[in-house]
């Protein structure tokens, strides 16, 4: 979609004064806040200006930790723990960079967008409490005891979040690619954008999750998958989409079993690195995880019209 010249100035400036007082607040280092430049106007881009105070809140109340821990699998991670002030549960939120002084600028910006993004499609109907405390983390529940607020266990659809949320982080990247096309009077913005415009293709491609991202490609390219799914994820209607995709394949329990192969297979792919003897058997499983995955894709895909 193409915006009014003055419609991106204006937007940059507003939420430049917005990112500077979260810098102030966190004690941010430049090249983040600069990064926050671009991040929040283009979410904002993203969901529509009624989501505007929503993506800000959000921004204000997931703060970034620097712990530069070296860690070859996660190189940040999104987290949100029930707290207890005042009678009242609270939940403390964050995004964690790992590896914060040896990644290059796209990696980086593709890990505050994909943690930001978990953050922004947890944000309403966060937390339910009843006999435990249900916290959502776009379509995974976590469990905590009421009492000693310790996590309990966690629902199953971690690796359908990682897709989508994959995919929305694509999606996101693109729009900050596109500002380029437009003349921007913020020099900082201008060289930032200069940047990433001549980091990436056309088409932004992330690493994350991609061999899960290549098996789940039809659902994520499918029409009637992801505009349903983005619009319950966001609002937080967990229920609607398990009966909407399980209704379509025509099996109850579908979209458990696909994140179920998709998160094995993944376990599998971790243990392979560090496999010394009889590495085709693991390959082969992995092989027998993706492919029952894919069928479920497929089943899906065939039986929409809306594509």
């Amino acid at each position: 979609m193409k915006y009014d010249e003055h419609f991106i100035n204006q937007l940059l400036e507003d939420e430049i004064k917005f990112s500077d007082s979260l810098s102030h607040l966190y004690h941010y280092p430049d090249n983040i806040t600069h990064l926050l430049y671009i991040i929040i106007p283009s979410f904002i881009l993203k969901y529509g200006m009624n989501y505007r105070n929503l993506i800000e809140k959000c921004f204000s109340s997931v703060s970034i930790i620097i712990d530069d821990k070296q860690d070859k699998i996660y190189q940040a991670y999104y987290f949100s723990q029930p707290t207890l002030k005042n009678g009242e549960y609270q939940v403390l939120k964050g995004i964690v960079l790992n590896n914060y002084q040896n990644i290059g600028l796209m990696q980086l910006l593709d890990n505050l967008i994909h943690e930001f993004n978990h953050a922004i499609n947890s944000f309403q109907n966060e937390i339910l409490v009843d006999d435990n405390i249900k916290l959502r983390t776009g379509l995974v529940y976590h469990y905590f005891d009421k009492k000693t607020l310790k996590l309990l266990n966690k629902s199953e659809n971690v690796m359908i979040e990682e897709i989508v949320n994959t995919k929305q982080t694509e999606e996101i990247i693109n729009i900050i690619r596109t500002l380029s096309d437009y003349h921007i009077e913020n020099t900082t913005i201008t060289n930032t954008l200069y940047s990433i415009y001549h980091s990436i293709d056309s088409n932004y491609r992330s690493n994350s999750y991609f061999l899960e991202s290549l098996v789940c490609q039809k659902l994520l390219q499918n029409k009637t998958f992801f505009s349903t799914i983005e619009i319950l994820r966001f609002e937080g209607q967990l229920e609607d989409i398990y009966h909407f995709f399980d209704s379509i394949v025509g099996k109850e329990g579908s979209l458990l079993l696909l994140s179920k192969y998709l998160t094995q297979s993944l376990e599998l792919q971790k243990q392979l690195s560090h496999t010394k003897w009889f590495k085709q058997s693991k390959i082969n499983k992995i092989k027998e995880m993706n492919q029952k995955a894919l069928d479920i894709v497929l089943k899906f895909d065939k039986h929409t019209i809306y594509k």
